[in-house]
């Protein structure tokens, strides 16, 4: 018998809150790095209160395929930090495509609980 995973019914497209990303590499102040290069962003984002397993596409003009993009994943604590309860979260696959990205998320709980994402972009 396979344990395959089924891709979830549920999907859902949101935008990028513009005003919460801060520039993650680059000059500042006459320091640059060397061992990273190229552009970064890093942003956390509130995918709501969810449950089971779901594909969250997240729509941000600075990712393209060759991003690589970074992503953790956890449950919201009130006041927006994460911590780490009894549910389960897992992350299954990240996806960069031109203007996007997409995840796989499994929740492990009875009721929707809060979801933050936090992505890390960087662009060669």
């Amino acid at each position: 018998m396979s344990s395959v995973l089924q891709l979830p019914a549920e999907m859902e497209i949101q935008e990028v809150k513009a005003e919460q990303v801060i520039q993650l590499l680059g000059s500042k102040d006459g320091l640059s790095t060397q061992e990273l290069s190229g552009s970064g962003f890093t942003y956390r984002h509130d995918w709501g209160d969810r449950k089971g397993q779901q594909i969250l596409h997240l729509n941000w003009g600075v990712i393209n395929r060759n991003s690589r993009v970074f992503v953790a994943i956890g449950e919201g604590a009130s006041g927006g930090g994460k911590f780490i309860g009894n549910a389960r979260f897992t992350l299954h696959n990240v996806a960069p495509q031109d203007g996007r990205v997409s995840i796989w998320v499994n929740i492990e709980w009875g009721e929707p609980i809060r979801l933050y994402v936090d992505y890390l972009i960087i662009n060669p």
